[in-house]
């Protein structure tokens, strides 16, 4: 897809508009972008880094998990869980 998209915006005859929510499909396939609110307000427009310098905001997350054992999964159900028995 991202050739044929290309391929039209070569010839500088035509618009091509796209929607993504990947800012790294847009920087590859267009010079200028903007972001829509509202249904079609812009809320702003121009080129990648213009855009990344007015509204972009980098997160880090970083995720450590390690395998639980079974008997520390057991831990947690006695701890958090109300025997069914008591309900009764």
């Amino acid at each position: 897809m991202w050739s044929v998209v290309g391929n039209i915006a070569e010839k500088k005859t035509s618009a091509v508009v796209l929607t993504t929510h990947s800012m790294e499909e847009a920087e590859a396939l267009s010079t200028k972008m903007g972001i829509l609110v509202k249904g079609g307000i812009f809320k702003c427009f121009g080129s990648s880094q213009h855009i990344k310098n007015k509204e972009g905001t980098d997160y880090v997350v970083e995720i450590k998990i390690r395998k639980v054992e079974e008997h520390e999964m057991a831990n947690v159900a006695n701890t958090f869980y109300v025997d069914e028995q008591l309900n009764q």
